[in-house]
């Protein structure tokens, strides 16, 4: 059995950021699943589970974001300011399915949820790909 190990250029708070962006990462990325369960099943149980799982993206979103702020003006190499503002553009699209989520029942979902989680998906995507572009961190 080997172990990787992390390099050595990877500082502590890095490591942290890393953390808090994988959570809403997982959560928003499920958010479009359970989605597209309950348009299937209509079973309010997969619209609680969307709820909670913006939820749970946009604490540790916030989260994310002050450490990569924090990380940005102590003058630690950091994201970019043009990735930093994508995931912004995130967590405002994700505040804003959450608030479409709120709604009760068959219209919380159909059309404007899923089609919101989507896009927030996308946009997720295409701030990933630039983060890990030459203007990452800089």
């Amino acid at each position: 059995m080997t172990f990787q190990t992390l390099p050595a250029a990877i500082s502590p708070s890095e490591l942290v950021q890393r953390y808090f962006t994988s959570f809403p990462v997982a959560c928003f990325s499920l958010t479009v699943l359970t989605d597209i369960a309950y348009w299937q099943t209509s079973n309010l149980l997969w619209l609680h589970y969307s709820e909670w799982l913006l939820f749970a993206g946009l604490v540790f979103g916030v989260l994310a974001g002050v450490v990569a702020v924090i990380r940005r003006i102590a003058g630690v190499s950091g994201l970019a300011w043009l990735t930093i503002l994508g995931w912004i553009l995130v967590l405002g699209l994700a505040i804003v399915n959450s608030l479409i989520h709120t709604a009760d029942g068959w219209t919380a979902v159909i059309p404007w949820g899923i089609t919101t989680s989507i896009v927030t998906l996308i946009v997720m995507i295409a701030v990933g790909f630039l983060g890990r572009g030459g203007q990452a961190y800089a």
